[in-house]
Order: structure tokens, then sequence, then C-alpha cells
């Protein structure tokens, strides 16, 4: 038996190295190719139905269907125009309309909620997690609640449900109140 197996060592040896060869080889070929080019989709979804909310000084404040890349000068223009009294300097006009913006036109003399130190109100039907914790008295707990509130029983109707569903105390919901909303 040990005649047979020096007779084909050799044999045995060149069928073992074969398919190591082989992989090698094939390791070499792709290290050494050039490399895929490299291709990068965008999986976010733009919406493609835009509506921004417009209000102030203008002639007919209301929600309104834009199309992607419109500006707030073409929301100000399909809400009917500035009011006479309206202070367009106080407003980028310029900006590009996003969906869900909420466009607020002072009027001459009036503070716009941006100039006065005030951010655009949080809808807290509509509103993540990181968005409602920017609120003073929320945290990462209740703002959690709050989602998984409107979540299981449905969107808010008023701001005074918070309290209705016991999802706030008083105290942190008279501190917010004015901050939010649920249009």
């Amino acid at each position: 038996m040990a005649d047979r197996l020096e007779h084909y060592h050799w044999f045995i040896v060149a069928l073992l190295a074969l398919p190591l060869a082989g992989g090698i080889f094939l390791l070499a070929r792709d290290r050494l190719s050039e490399p895929a080019e490299l291709q990068i989709t965008n999986t976010e979804s733009v919406p493609t139905d835009i509506r921004v909310y417009i209000s102030g000084a203008v002639r007919s404040p209301g929600v309104y269907p834009l199309k992607d890349g419109d500006r707030w000068i073409d929301a100000l223009e399909v809400a009917g125009g500035a009011a006479e009294n309206a202070d367009l300097n106080a407003v980028n006009l310029s900006k590009r309309v996003q969906d869900e913006d909420q466009i607020f036109v002072p009027a001459q003399g009036g503070s716009s909620p941006a100039s006065n130190g005030q951010t655009p109100l949080v809808n807290i039907n509509t509103a993540g997690e990181a968005e409602l914790q920017t609120l003073p008295g929320i945290g990462e707990v209740r703002a959690r609640g709050i989602v998984q509130s409107r979540t299981t029983q449905g969107p808010f109707a008023s701001v005074e449900e918070l309290l209705m569903r016991k999802v706030l105390p008083q105290s942190v919901f008279a501190d917010i109140e004015p901050l939010i909303t649920v249009q």
C-alpha cells in the first residue's frame, strides 16, 4: 500500500495543488483589476405632493400645493400676493419651499416669529421625537410618549389633548402650549 501511495505521490499533490492555484489566481486577478465604479443611489424619496402654509399679510392665507424647486415667492403668488401692509423685507422670498413649510409674512411695523426670537410652532401630530425634544421640559421619555399616543390613539385634535390623554403634566404643558400646534 505504501508503494502505491509513493507511486501516485506527485499525482495526489497535483490534485490538491490545482484548486489552491486556481483560488490564488482568481484572488490575484480580482485584486489587480480596476475597481468597480462606485454608484450612489438616493433612497430618500422627494415628496411629490409639496404643501406649504402661508399666513400673515397675504391676500389669501392658507395651505397651497407647490412643485419641487419652487421658492417662497411662488408660494406668495399662489396666495394671491402680498397685502398692502406686508413687510416683504422681513421674509426671504428666494428660499426654496419644502413640504410642510410655514411661511409667515409680517405686516409693516409688526414682527415675524423669526425676528422676535420665536421659532415656528412644533406640530405635535407630525414632529418626530428629536423635534419634540427641542421643547422645554420634553425629554426622550415624554417625546416617545407623545409619538406613541398619536400612533395608538390617533392624531391630536387640539393641543389640550396632551393633558386629557395624560401624556404631559400641567406644568410642562403650560410651558410648551404657546410653542405647539396640531395643524
